[in-house]
């Protein structure tokens, strides 16, 4: 695991690395949170609060929120 980004200063995002895939994690602690994929961004949208995170080269990627989680999921 690696912390490669932040989707602000108290919002570290993990990578974890599998043969098949890349898979970005936050902790952004609220439950009523959205996540769409717009071209190569993730945009997280936190109460009033928007967070910008660059997506992985890869393809088939997905983001969803569930319990104050983002996950992002990337194929290679």
């Amino acid at each position: 695991m690696t912390v490669t980004q932040r989707l602000d200063e108290d919002m570290p995002v993990s990578r974890y690395e599998y043969d098949d895939s890349v898979v970005l994690a936050a902790d952004v602690g609220a439950s009523d949170a959205t996540a769409e994929i717009v071209g190569d961004t993730v945009i997280v949208v936190a109460g009033t609060e928007q967070y910008d995170l660059t997506l992985p080269e890869g393809e088939n990627a997905r983001a969803f929120i569930r319990n104050g989680v983002l996950t992002v999921e990337v194929e290679r």
